[in-house]
């Protein structure tokens, strides 16, 4: 009986996760950022998991009960701009939003992205000279310009 009880917790547990996993589309864009200092902003419909050393992530999540909504850890204080929008900061800051749509300006140093969905994505590097690199669909890693907008989707740039 307690190995059923375990077997059933664990399938509970999982099931919100692959629900959520499994509503990916082929119509979705990738990017990847690691290292980024300046100002990134994405707004799509997916998900994105990030990180940065040092600043603060602005986060709107315009549809409430649509994904995961903000989980943010690490962040040192935190403030509410109106019911969908909070902003987070600190050092060491962890975030992601998983499924929805949302939208996330990260300023900052050592900052990593991953994102998956289907949206527009503004890059603007510090202009330091070492602002990081970003690969878009898998392409090679390139540094991260002083100023790049494009749309995110299966056939990104």
């Amino acid at each position: 009986m307690r190995r059923l009880l375990v077997i059933f917790g664990v399938l509970a547990l999982a099931a919100p996760a692959a629900g959520v996993a499994g509503k990916s589309d082929p119509a979705d864009g990738t990017l990847s950022l690691r290292g980024g200092h300046g100002t990134f902003t994405i707004s799509a419909r997916g998900g994105v998991i990030g990180s940065f050393v040092r600043g603060k992530v602005i986060i709107t999540d315009p549809v409430d009960g649509d994904g995961t909504g903000p989980i943010v850890s690490g962040d040192e204080w935190h403030k509410d701009r109106s019911d969908t929008t909070t902003v987070y900061g600190g050092t060491k800051v962890r975030f992601r939003l998983i499924g929805g749509a949302f939208r996330i300006r990260v300023i900052g140093t050592g900052v990593n992205l991953s994102v998956v969905g289907r949206g527009q994505v503004t890059l603007n590097g510090a202009g330091t000279g070492d602002d990081g690199s970003y690969s878009v669909d898998g392409s090679p890693y390139a540094d991260v310009p002083d100023l790049s907008q494009f749309t995110l989707s299966a056939a990104s740039p």
